[in-house]
């Protein structure tokens, strides 16, 4: 095998200029292992200080820049506490920079420092002030005379690698690594939409002349990706229209019985899906269908019934969950509601070797009718006798493909039911499901209190921690969640330092777990389960829990820097609160007193997780529903791209075109190669340009 000469776009990161062995191990904390990895780094916002202007003119509510030294500083009275003045100084005039609450930030500005600052412009204190401006050293080389400073971009960083350090090395990579990206999409796509070449998209974007070739930058890759994404969607819903399914179910005794001898009755929503669920899988196609539905709203239930449908017609189900104390929950309510009405078993990466080959036995033979269990499912020694139903939930720590089919199942498409209780807007369900039918339970059953939600800004940090004492006192739980795990650049709260300020101060004496997406996955899940032993009287932990453990004794949870969630995303959160009979309280700590607070507002008086995420999108865009991994899909990175409805529909329109034009006797051969790099990503989907 000839040994490659030259650089590779999959080269290790560590062999790009600037990285090393160390700096390898702090990027692979960001996901970041190859050259193309970095590249695809892209930064989620910019700091302009394009548009200079000399201090002795700036005005009240003026958005500016502006360059100087530091010539002063002092501590201030204010209504909003102690706030830090940092005085500049340009030669023709004086500015003043102000952080309320935050007296660490006096290190950054020794005197002679030179610092550009922007910011809006407020006069108090008889001058011109800029609270909590965007700054940056700037080099002494930097003259006055000059009128445009620079477009800086800012990335995620972490502990030992700043945003100026990434910046620099993805420089070094454009150099090196940015011919060799391969065009993404034929020219004809690129004109019809607008959008800018390959090259030029990736250096605009990490290299911007101006805030608006930033933006264009942007706008082309998140183009791109929902491009790739809606036609793997569609090229997959095809797929599972085409296998041959379990065929039509006609026998619904079984599930039937069930429902009736509930304990409760199902809401309207629940009855709508439980009717959905009967058509799909009595209409001989295979089921590819998303329940959503609030965290407690009885999805459960519904699945259920799926699940007994697949008994009753003579097939075996599996019910998938992401982590191992969510699949042990879900087989004790399973258990519970039964009441030994189908052959229920278990299967986890904790199963012991003897019980797990009993258990693969009696799967093989048909002896179990429905597998509850954890990624271990998935594993190619699982062999099952009939499999019918799937059914997955939170969908989205699992991969599309695993979604479709399971080993062991390769005769037909099993009926597939994926379960969702991350509020989605209507209007995006579609785009973002594309591969699958929707039902909505969007109605909570009654007994449920959700949690009462109080937004604080810094000031009210303590008395959040003054009600989790209460709480803890009386014998309840608590969590706290936080934006980082270790501490970054931004300022923003990470994991590990809160828990140890808590353990030392508001929260000392007290029994602190701390979870958070580094720890091995069975770190988390002792923990956890400690937590829910009540072992541990609060969990410090990132977002890791926003799909978790039920435990009905939390009642109180604390949000660090809530401003920089979406709405969606708190949630999300806040449902792992008010599980139980007792009132819970959620309180998001913003350390953003403007809009960023404001914003946060809707919290207090919405309680519907539809309604929320309408609000998240109408106030920031769709991106931030992309999480990581958000929908089981690799690669997906528009969360800090400017990802607009626009761009989603004309990708999705663009998507059909697509697949349309490659069904034709001669497809453009730039479409075929557009196609071949879909599938590339996402896997082999579809039939689509196999034969050509």
């Amino acid at each position: 095998m000839k040994r490659q000469v030259g650089p590779s776009i999959t080269d290790p990161v560590r062999y790009v200029k600037g990285v090393g062995p160390r700096k390898a191990l702090l990027f692979e904390q960001l996901g970041i292992r190859t050259a193309h990895d970095l590249l695809n780094h892209f930064p989620f916002r910019i700091d302009d200080f394009s548009r200079l202007v000399p201090m002795d003119e700036v005005r009240p509510g003026d958005e500016v820049t502006v360059r100087g030294r530091v010539i002063g500083s002092a501590f201030v009275g204010s209504q909003r506490g102690a706030a830090l003045r940092i005085s500049l100084c340009d030669g023709r005039g004086v500015i003043h920079l102000i952080w309320y609450n935050m007296p660490y930030m006096l290190r950054c500005f020794p005197p002679g420092k030179m610092v550009l600052a922007s910011g809006n412009v407020e006069w108090r204190r008889g001058g011109p002030e800029m609270a909590h401006p965007v700054w940056q050293t700037a080099p002494e080389s930097f003259h006055a005379d000059i009128e445009r400073g620079p477009v800086i971009p800012v990335y995620h960083s972490t502990a030992g690698l700043t945003s100026q350090a990434i910046h620099k090395i993805v420089r070094e990579a454009l150099r090196v690594y940015g011919p060799l990206v391969p065009p993404a999409m034929p020219d004809v796509i690129l004109t019809k939409h607008g959008c800018l070449g390959e090259g030029q998209a990736y250096n605009d974007i990490h290299d911007p002349p101006s805030a608006s070739a930033w933006q264009a930058a942007r706008r082309t890759v998140a183009f791109r990706e929902m491009l790739y994404l809606q036609i793997a969607l569609l090229a997959m819903r095809k797929e599972a229209q085409e296998n041959p399914g379990p065929g039509a179910f006609r026998d619904f005794r079984l599930p039937d019985e069930f429902v009736r001898g509930l304990p409760f009755r199902l809401t309207p929503a629940q009855d709508k899906a439980v009717a959905d669920i009967r058509g799909d899988t009595a209409s001989g196609k295979a089921m590819n269908r998303l329940l959503q539905g609030d965290v407690g709203s009885g999805k459960t239930v519904v699945a259920m019934f799926a699940l007994f449908a697949g008994v009753a017609n003579g097939f075996q189900g599996a019910f998938l969950a992401p982590t191992e104390i969510l699949a042990e929950q879900h087989k004790s309510t399973f258990e519970k509601l039964s009441k030994n009405m189908v052959n229920v078993g278990f299967l986890s990466g904790a199963t012991g070797l003897a019980e797990k080959r009993k258990m693969l036995d009696a799967l093989a033979k048909g002896e179990v009718d429905v597998l509850i269990g954890t990624h271990a499912m998935l594993e190619p020694g699982v062999q099952w006798k009939r499999l019918g139903v799937v059914v997955t939930d939170e969908q989205h720590r699992f991969g599309v493909r695993q979604r479709l089919t399971l080993p062991g199942s390769a005769t037909l498409t099993p009926h597939v039911l994926v379960m969702s209780a991350t509020p989605i807007p209507r209007s995006l369900a579609l785009t973002l499901y594309g591969d699958l039918d929707v039902s909505v339970i969007d109605v909570m059953p009654p007994g449920r209190t959700p949690p009462k939600t109080v937004v604080l800004d810094g000031r009210g940090r303590q008395a959040a921690y003054r009600k989790v004492r209460e709480e803890v006192a009386a014998g309840h739980q608590a969590y706290v969640v936080c934006p980082l795990i270790r501490e970054g650049e931004t300022g923003r709260k990470a994991a590990e330092l809160v828990k140890k300020e808590l353990e030392e101060g508001y929260l000392h004496n007290l029994k602190i777990g701390l979870i958070h997406g580094d720890l091995p996955r069975r770190a988390v899940e002792e923990t956890m389960s400690s937590f829910s032993r009540k072992e541990i009287q609060v969990v410090v932990s990132t977002t890791v829990i926003e799909v978790g453990i039920d435990v009905e004794n939390a009642t109180v949870m604390v949000v660090e820097d809530a401003d920089s969630f979406g709405l969606a995303t708190l949630h999300q959160l806040r449902g792992r609160v008010g599980r139980g009979k007792d009132q819970s309280f959620c309180f998001l700590v913003s350390s953003d007193t403007g809009s960023g607070h404001d914003r946060l507002q809707v919290m207090e008086t919405v309680s519907d997780g539809f309604a929320v995420a309408e609000a998240d999108l109408e106030q920031r865009g769709p991106g931030q529903f992309f999480g990581t991994q958000q929908h089981g899909l690799p690669e997906i990175k528009v969360g800090d791209l400017q990802l607009s409805l626009e761009v989603l529909r004309e990708a999705r329109e663009e998507a059909k075109n697509v697949l349309s034009s490659l069904e034709s006797p001669n497809p453009d051969p730039g479409l075929v190669k557009l196609f071949s790099s879909v599938k590339a990503r996402f896997g082999d989907l579809v039939s689509y340009g196999r034969s050509r």
